[in-house]
């Protein structure tokens, strides 16, 4: 259940500081008047496109990919973290 916890937790903060960035970017090329267009792989972050009459803003599912790889960084350094304490499994906190 601790490494659920720690899992989902460190899988939000990832995607809330993920959501943020791609935020404040898609603003800023919306502003200069830019094209955007960001992704992991084929995975689309965020893109920014203009039309003669209208800038169109699309978050993709690359945000998912980066808050469930915030979230396994997050276990493993909380596993590292534990292990490197000395206490056994079954001691109680």
């Amino acid at each position: 259940m601790r490494a659920l916890k720690t899992f989902l937790l460190g899988s939000l903060a990832a995607g809330v500081v993920a959501y943020a960035l791609a935020a404040a970017l898609a603003v800023s090329a919306q502003v200069d008047g830019r094209r955007l267009k960001l992704g992991l792989g084929p995975l689309p972050i965020v893109s920014v496109t203009e039309d003669r009459a209208a800038t169109e803003t699309t978050f993709g599912p690359g945000l998912a990919g980066l808050a469930v790889a915030g979230g396994v960084a997050n276990l493993a350094a909380a596993h590292a973290i534990r292990r490197r304490s000395g206490r056994r499994r079954d001691h109680v906190d």
